[in-house]
């Protein structure tokens, strides 16, 4: 079992009853064994557990694929070469069916409805090994999933021939294909200073914060979440948080007065689905995305992964060590048909621009009030680095001393994994992790009658937002050939400053943000034949205090594959990426809610207690910038799930996912509908 500190406030009984009928909808009890040996207590908590997660909705390929990777568009891309033979024509795809972005679609396009995107079996495992007031937690996680392990992906890339693995990259591997890792591993101790009661842990941890139960990017935002282990199915809470290295403290002064404090020493990110997988929205991203480049161009060429750019570079190589001169001549021109279109990414880490790892810190302040129905309210401050990641990069240099040098040295070298990165004639995208946000919070928690009432009010100060990255592409593409003299009517074309040959471009702002949200829970009781009820209905929303004008900088939202309009040369986007944007942008203010409502029935047959659940999610107004990835306007999804448990050791649960509802085509998830069946057993 989890330690868990002693504290100096004692909720009502309708509390306790709603944090238990909460819980129980995600994870079920287990039973303990534990043991002493002499002086120690030790306690051993295992879960076993097998499930498999499959599509049932088809593709929507005129809205959710790309255009050049749309079979209804039938281009053969066999005879494609960027340079030699741009057949067919970017004016041709085009004309197609199909979005305008082709950085997207692989995670749509590597599973057909009746595949399944994951099966995986993993055990859990918690030791509690404790002596008097003091012990040693630890957690850990192992899993397989034959589906992306063993399995191959339906999508074939019609240019190279081949089909995506997401197992290919070592880091991508330990993400979605198989692991061991140790989760939580902290010392914990319970003291008295003086009458004040007091708990400390140190080591891998995750600190509870807030009162937000369905809605992200709260108070809890200090806690990274591995997203993969969160869509898994039969996925608990524990698996999902990434516990950080953390000095934590709790100190209770009063009664009714309370001090937590912690210090971070080991920063940890949030971690987004590698590439390829089925939750992926993005296609270079994630965990091994370097495969597959960050395609420009607006989906007017075909999908050429990082393998095809290493065979042409090389070819081209080979051409230039033959000592022909007219390849010698053309060579320039070769180099820049790849440049143009494409935009790399640095293998494993490197592409990642980690921020320090101390200087993170927490203070909150809690009263419980006996003469306000028992409520009890706290305060925070916070400074964290971000958890989630911000596109920026390095601009390209098609200067002709840098061409000049990157020819050279493809004409000595063979390019290969390790050196690709380092060529200056093409950008390079980073993952930006800012550091020092600044969070003021407020939440608070009572009772009405059955009624559970939670809520919260975070303040975020220099917060970052992504802009568009349509925008940072144009800084690092286009603007850099009218840098270079090469299309000087493209000067300009960014709503971002400009930046020189080679430069690197940082792809956020920092803004003020003010989040908040109230979470109302009810023990309805028995009805419906159910021994009990229980409803919960959390609204949120979100407002962008320094939100620019979108004439002068747009932010990055969902479906935005184009920018919109050219500021000063109109028209210029018709040749460009033909036309705007015609799904909206991120907005100042966005809300919605989460509803849930669970019946449980208590040993329907032979001991089995049966627990159907569903969760309605609406977001009703605005676009939440990303990386936020809260709102988006009239998105709607359907979860539920039916989950049985037998004397608390074997547990089962199947679950229907549906998405529907957005603006335009903001909605990634729309045609993803799947079902999920899991069984797990506990010792």
């Amino acid at each position: 079992m989890k330690h868990s500190p002693r504290i100096s406030f004692f909720k009502k009984p309708i509390a306790l009853g709603v944090a238990a009928a909460l819980a129980a909808s995600i994870t079920p009890s287990v039973n303990a064994a534990i043991f002493e040996l002499g002086d120690f207590e030790i306690t051993f908590d295992s879960t076993f557990s097998l499930g498999t997660s499959i599509r049932v909705e088809n593709r929507d390929w005129a809205n959710h694929v790309s255009k050049p990777n749309n079979v209804n568009n039938g281009f053969d891309f066999s005879s494609y070469h960027p340079a030699f033979n741009p057949v067919p024509s970017g004016a041709d795809v085009w004309n197609g069916e199909g979005k305008y972005s082709s950085n997207s679609d692989n995670a749509n396009l590597n599973f057909d409805a009746g595949d399944a995107f994951s099966t995986i079996f993993k055990g859990t495992h918690e030791l509690d090994i404790r002596r008097d007031n003091m012990g040693v937690f630890i957690r850990g996680l192992y899993f397989y999933d034959f589906e992306m392990s063993d399995e191959d992906r339906a999508w074939t890339n019609t240019l190279t021939g081949r089909t995506e693995d997401s197992c290919r990259d070592s880091i991508a591997e330990e993400q979605v294909c198989s692991d061991f890792r140790i989760l939580d591993a902290f010392f914990y101790g319970d003291f008295d200073i003086g009458e004040m009661p007091f708990s400390i842990r140190v080591g891998q941890q995750v600190i509870s914060w807030g009162e937000s139960t369905l809605i992200p990017h709260g108070i809890s935002e200090l806690n990274p979440v591995d997203i993969a282990r969160l869509r898994a199915p039969g996925a608990e809470l524990k698996e999902a948080f990434i516990p950080f290295g953390a000095v934590w403290g709790s100190l209770g002064v009063t009664e009714n007065f309370n001090i937590e404090a912690f210090y971070q020493y080991d920063w940890e990110k949030t971690v987004i689905p590698a590439a390829g997988s089925y939750f992926a929205g993005n296609d270079f991203a994630g965990d091994g995305g370097h495969f597959n480049n960050v395609q420009l161009n607006f989906a007017s060429n075909p999908d050429m992964d990082l393998d095809y750019l290493i065979g042409n570079l090389n070819g081209l190589g080979d051409a230039l060590r033959s000592g022909d001169p007219a390849v010698a001549a053309a060579a320039a021109q070769i180099y820049l048909a790849h440049g143009t279109k494409l935009t790399l990414k640095a293998p494993g880490n490197e592409s990642l621009v980690r921020p320090d790892n101390g200087g993170q810190y927490g203070l909150r302040l809690s009263w419980f009030l006996p003469e306000l129905n028992d409520s009890e309210i706290s305060l925070y401050y916070m400074n964290y680095h971000s958890r989630r990641p911000f596109f920026s990069g390095v601009v390209a240099d098609f200067t002709a001393p840098a061409i000049g040098a990157d020819l050279a040295f493809i004409a000595q070298n063979q390019i290969n994994y390790d050196n690709y990165a380092d060529l200056r004639g093409f950008s390079k995208v980073e993952l930006d992790y800012p550091e020092d946000i600044q969070l003021y919070a407020f939440s608070f928690n009572t009772t009405v009658g059955a009624t559970a009432v939670a809520g919260e009010v975070s303040y975020r100060q220099d917060e970052p937002l992504q802009i568009d990255d349509v925008e940072l592409l144009f800084a690092a593409m286009p603007q850099q050939l009218a840098n270079a003299g090469i299309r000087p009517d493209l000067n300009g074309i960014s709503q971002m400053d400009i930046f020189a040959p080679g430069e690197r471009a940082e792809g956020f702002i920092l803004s003020d943000t003010l989040q908040a949200q109230v979470t109302l829970t009810h023990l309805f009781g028995p009805m419906m034949g159910a021994d009990q009820v229980t409803g919960l209905l959390e609204v949120g929303g979100v407002n962008i205090n320094d939100m620019p004008d979108q004439d002068v900088l747009r932010l990055n939202g969902p479906g935005t594959a184009r920018n919109g309009g050219i500021a000063g040369i109109e028209g210029l986007e018709l040749a460009v990426q033909d036309g705007v944007e015609t799904n909206p942008f991120p907005d100042e203010f966005s809300w919605g809610y989460r509803a849930l409502l669970k019946l449980d029935f208590n040993n329907v047959f032979a001991g089995i207690n049966v627990s159907p659940r569903i969760v309605f999610s609406h977001d009703v107004e605005g676009i939440t910038p990303d990386p936020l990835f809260m709102f988006i306007e009239d998105r709607k999804s359907v979860a539920f799930s039916l989950d049985f448990d037998y004397q608390n050791r074997w547990s089962g649960s199947f679950g229907y996912n549906a998405f529907f509802g957005g603006v335009g085509t903001t909605n990634i998830l729309e045609d993803r509908d799947f079902i999920s069946f899991s069984v797990k057993y506990s010792i």
